[in-house]
């Protein structure tokens, strides 16, 4: 788990080293907890609000929830 807000700059790295955004990672992760009805996430425009429905059309694969587990503040690794 990185300390601080080092999870922040680990959070990007693993975004584009999987060709993603790291909107794409965080509502993927979310929702992929166990007990997570949905994910709220707020916006300021139609772009971001175009953004935050399609970060939900590619699910994250097993391997890429465990490497974000990995680094996630306050999450069990």
């Amino acid at each position: 788990m990185a300390a601080g807000w080092g999870w922040l700059a680990a959070l990007a790295a693993i975004a584009e080293k999987h060709d993603r955004t790291v909107l794409e990672l965080a509502i993927g992760w979310l929702s992929a907890r166990p007990g997570c009805a949905s994910v709220i996430a707020g916006a300021t425009s139609a772009e971001q609000v175009r953004a935050n429905a399609a970060a939900g059309e590619r699910p994250l694969d097993a391997d890429l929830l465990a490497e974000i587990d990995a680094i996630a503040p306050g999450v069990p690794a």
